[in-house]
């Protein structure tokens, strides 16, 4: 493989998976916590729980989907700046 398609690929290294792990942990814990917590002071089933659930695993995929799209900015703006560099040396 060449230099350039190496360069064109996207790899997740650069977000961590542990910073992954958290950004779905603590949404989706949260949520169920919050609803369970909310079910037992209005006496109720369930069903806020399950709903803030819902509420949680969005919130986390929302995140995931954020920090990708961070991720991928930054790499675009680096292969922006290797491009100028090397134009620069041509010079």
């Amino acid at each position: 493989m060449t230099e350039e398609k190496k360069s064109k690929k996207f790899s997740l290294k650069g977000i961590g998976l542990t910073t992954l792990g958290w950004e779905i942990a603590l949404p989706i814990f949260g949520g169920v916590l919050i609803g369970h917590y909310l079910d037992r002071l209005t006496k109720n089933t369930y069903m806020l729980t399950l709903s803030f659930l819902g509420l949680g695993i969005f919130i986390a995929y929302y995140n995931i989907y954020k920090r990708i799209q961070i991720e991928i900015w930054r790499k675009n703006l680096k292969d922006r700046e290797k491009g100028e560099d090397k134009e620069e040396l041509k010079k």
